[in-house]
């Protein structure tokens, strides 16, 4: 029988057996292969993004298509896929749509279920099942261990969707960890020219080799971006951590009429703002989460040896209690679930 791994309390797991998933209309089931660790799923583990629990979570995997219900296209059987996050009425097919849906922003559907994060299950388990509207094939030639970077990448990309820069704009991440070194090498693919803030030496380095042209300690990044930008500041400046003093300092960094864009679901409240300077400098204040992953997976197949290196172990569905609190200190763990998919 299949298994799962639940998160019945704070910081622990349970893995236990269910019976095979079956696909209802408008669903695929996916038997999983690889499933990435992100920081949402450890705020999720320590209890800092409630849900009702027991819980499954998990939402950057990849797999194979076993199943599929009425209305979807049997071609999808057999193939490798990954899958968007959001479940909406219109990845589903539905006939009514919500008015989100309607209106172009399925990302914000009105009925939409998140795969391991909203009132859906995800993928740190043998199986999964998600409107087939969310799918995407995955190509040949690209390493099923990398393609669980796929939807982490596509939430990078959207940085720059919901704000876009022009080639040789400065741009600045604060806090260059799992998602934030993705956004530095998405910005490299567009020519922007990029700083990285942390206080981590191994992450300052981690940048340039991802495409940063500087990388600065936070002591020192107000003066040395100062003297980058020619006392302007960036025209973005985006805050990965989720730390209240990550818009504090976001506030320094940026120029006036710039944006600061905050790349977390699980951050603490911004008691520091400071609304004066935000409507005196006319700063934006920009939210963004979900991406393309058609984009994301182009890139992936032409990058792929240098974002394997993000990959930094990978670990049996059976040590998830593990992984999970190893998490906290490496840079990117995979759970194998021991399938071999390309047969």
């Amino acid at each position: 029988m299949p298994r799962i791994t639940q998160l019945v309390a704070p910081k622990k797991i349970e893995i236990k057996e269910r019976e095979v998933l079956s696909a209802g209309p408008g669903e695929a089931v996916i038997q999983v292969q690889h499933a990435g660790i992100c920081g949402t799923d450890l705020a999720l583990f320590h209890g800092n993004y409630p849900v009702p629990l027991p819980h499954i979570c998990g939402h950057e995997f990849m797999g194979k298509v076993t199943e599929v219900g009425d209305g979807v296209d049997s071609k999808w059987i057999g193939k490798p896929v990954t899958a968007e996050i959001n479940n909406t009425c219109l990845a589903y097919g539905k006939k009514d749509l919500c008015i989100a849906c309607e209106k172009g922003v399925p990302s914000h559907c009105q009925t939409r279920t998140v795969t391991g994060i909203i009132n859906h299950s995800g993928a740190f388990a043998d199986e999964v099942k998600v409107a087939a509207g969310t799918l995407h094939e995955i190509p040949s030639n690209v390493d099923p261990l990398i393609a669980t970077l796929t939807e982490p990448l596509a939430a990078a990309l959207q940085t720059f969707v919901m704000s876009p820069m022009k080639k040789d704009d400065k741009l600045v991440v604060i806090g260059p960890g799992r998602l934030g070194i993705l956004i530095i090498f998405a910005a490299s693919l567009k020519g922007i020219k990029t700083i990285a803030v942390s206080r981590s030496e191994t992450k300052r380095n981690r940048s340039i080799q991802f495409g940063a042209q500087h990388a600065f300690a936070p002591e020192d990044a107000m003066a040395e971006i100062c003297n980058v930008t020619e006392g302007l500041g960036a025209e973005m400046v985006v805050d990965t951590t989720g730390n209240p003093d990550g818009i504090t300092q976001a506030l320094k960094l940026v120029r006036p009429q710039g944006t600061i864009a905050c790349k977390t679901t699980c951050g603490l409240p911004a008691t520091g703002l400071d609304m004066t300077q935000l409507v005196v400098d006319e700063i934006r204040l920009q939210g963004s989460r979900c991406g393309p992953f058609k984009p994301a997976l182009k890139a992936i197949q032409s990058h792929q040896q240098k974002l394997k290196s993000l990959i930094s172990s990978t670990r049996p569905l059976e040590e998830m209690q593990a992984a999970l609190e190893a998490a906290e200190k490496e840079d990117k763990i995979v759970l194998n679930m021991g399938r071999k998919i390309f047969l």
